[in-house]
């Protein structure tokens, strides 16, 4: 059995999620994700060479946060637009406090948002282009980020290169890895659905 060589790793926290992400690059072509939480722990390995080795960049939105960013902030907005068409002492009397409730709510649905809604840096399957590492944008800071990501791209290409099969069979493996993570809980059903059905679309479907 080859024996273990770590080449690099990178570990992030999210506060707004308590969450901890270790990623660990070893034996020169694999990479190995550990996720904790308060809930569980994840952890999986893949062959860097089933990767795209161009990283997406996007905000992922909590749909959660930013409904009750939407409600509260309504909810304010129709309070006012009463209270300015009623003008009445005793209404006034009643209704500012809600409003005044309302309105921090609004703002603390914001904060929330702005934290569960984090700058995130993806690397997906290369034919299926399913997501299967993400990391904390700039996390812990930006040189070390960079450098850890400069250093999978290359490892990416290197592993890519280095693998002497067609398309076909790496499309098959791929599939078959893709299928091992949702068989452990690391990636979710419609996502191998989606990964599928965009394979299918591909002119060398095996």
């Amino acid at each position: 059995m080859t024996d273990k060589i770590i080449n690099s790793q990178l570990e992030q926290k999210s506060k707004a999620k308590s969450e901890t992400r270790h990623f660990e690059i070893f034996n020169d072509k694999h990479i190995q994700v550990t996720t904790n939480n308060l809930v569980d722990e994840k952890s999986f390995s893949i062959n860097l060479g089933l990767l795209e080795p161009w990283p997406v960049r996007h905000r992922k939105i909590s749909i959660a946060w930013l409904s009750a960013v939407l409600y509260f902030a309504i909810s304010t907005l129709i309070y006012i637009a009463y209270l300015t068409s009623h003008p009445d002492s005793s209404l006034l009397g009643k209704l500012l406090p809600l409003i005044v409730v309302f309105i921090l709510l609004t703002i603390a649905s914001l904060i929330m948002f702005y934290y569960r809604s984090p700058n995130v840096t993806e690397f997906r399957s290369r034919y299926a282009g399913c997501v299967l590492i993400s990391f904390l944008y700039n996390k812990p800071n930006a040189s070390v980020f960079n450098r850890f990501i400069e250093e999978m791209r290359a490892r990416i290409l290197t592993a890519s290169q280095n693998i002497k099969m067609d398309k076909r069979r790496m499309l098959v493996i791929e599939l078959k890895e893709l299928d091992r993570l949702k068989k452990e809980g690391i990636l979710e059903p419609h996502q191998i659905k989606q990964a599928h059905d965009r394979v299918s679309s591909l002119n060398f479907t095996p």
